[in-house]
């Protein structure tokens, strides 16, 4: 009995001792391969993304233009304003904006680009002195010129020449100056101009009766406002009525308006496209007006029909044309009227955007 029991015990201890060796074995093999703690993972296809489902987004909604802007036109600053100025004191640098997010073509990085050859820097360097007795040339921006002329082999010189000028070459919002000539009925306001952001223009209001109703008081430059009142007055006559829907606006009024669109789940290049930043919308000029209402069915009333062929014998252009974002930076607003005094009938007969006509014709006689 004795003997059965010793042999029983020797055969368990041998069995105990194989299973560990087997089981030590195993776990040598597994991590050999790479499957040790196959287990304890979540396979790919089952981890749950960190991103939100807004984060997730592809693709964001084309906001109608009734979306486009809030007018708020009172002089008076409001909290939301402030808090958007705040926010937005280089609004030539997206990355500094509150919602936080990226601009457009940022993240991942760009193949870089091949050099243009010697040969073809030096052709269309020789090419470009032919031009220099341009009155808009620049003598500093011929570097510029060449390089662009290579990014556009098919545009003849003076449109690259013009284009540069404008600052094109370079992007929206990129080397932004600030306005000095900010008293100028003229003054050129955009995404590469940006008035000083204590800027205050003088300002009358508006009878409420030249307004649309709802919309609040309405203010404008006096000059623009004197304007205007002749055009309503005359299209009376006719049985139209043009009336303000939007006018002046402050800086801080336009960076919350800007904040809160990018705040929506909009894309910085979407809210670009309809929305100024701060200190470069011509509203706070009080020389722009949006007419009737803002959005494209004004195309379908008389009222546009008269002021699309008479706005300029007023001192008043379409300043966003028809086809012209890739120079103006923004969408057709067929609505958006801009004051400019006695050049407008110039400008409007020359088929030119304002920043083609300011470049081209303006500022060269300003250096004169």
């Amino acid at each position: 009995m004795r003997k059965k029991t010793r042999r029983t015990i020797f055969l368990l201890f041998v069995t105990s001792l194989l299973i560990v060796a087997i089981s030590a074995a195993c776990t040598t093999l597994f991590n050999q391969l790479g499957i040790s703690h196959a287990l304890d993972r979540t396979p790919d296809s089952e981890q749950v993304s960190n991103n939100s489902p807004e984060e997730s987004k592809t693709s964001e909604p084309t906001p109608t233009p009734d979306e486009k802007e809030e007018n708020q036109t009172e002089p008076s600053v409001s909290e939301e304003g402030k808090k958007g100025g705040q926010n937005n004191q280089n609004s030539g640098n997206p990355s500094n904006n509150p919602a936080g997010k990226p601009a457009p073509n940022s993240g991942a990085s760009q193949p870089k680009e091949e050099p243009p050859s010697k040969e073809l820097i030096e052709k269309y360097t020789q090419e470009l002195v032919n031009y220099r007795g341009l009155p808009y040339f620049n003598d500093e921006y011929s570097d510029r010129y060449v390089l662009y002329k290579i990014k556009k082999p098919d545009y003849p010189f003076e449109k690259v020449i013009t284009y540069v000028n404008i600052g094109l070459d370079k992007g929206f919002y990129k080397h932004v100056n600030v306005i000095s000539n900010i008293t100028d009925l003229t003054v050129l306001v955009n995404k590469f101009h940006k008035l000083p952001d204590n800027f205050k223009p003088p300002l009358v209001q508006l009878d409420p009766s030249l307004c649309v109703e709802g919309r609040g008081p309405q203010y404008m430059h006096p000059d623009a406002a004197q304007a205007f009142i002749k055009m309503h007055e005359d299209a009376k006559l006719l049985g139209l009525n043009i009336t303000a829907y939007g006018t002046y606006r402050s800086i801080e009024t336009q960076n919350a308006i800007w904040n809160r669109a990018v705040n929506s789940g909009r894309t910085i290049e979407d809210v670009d496209s309809l929305n100024a930043r701060g200190g470069h919308s011509e509203h706070h000029t009080g020389l722009a007006i949006d007419v009737i209402k803002n959005n494209y069915s004004v195309e379908n009333t008389p009222e546009f029909k008269w002021y699309r062929e008479n706005a300029h014998k007023y001192g008043f252009i379409i300043r966003y044309p028809k086809d012209k974002e890739s120079i103006t930076g923004y969408r057709y607003e067929p609505w958006h009227l801009r004051y400019v005094g006695d050049i407008a009938e110039d400008v409007y007969s020359s088929g030119l955007t304002y920043e083609e006509y300011y470049i081209t014709v303006l500022e060269p006689q300003s250096k004169n």
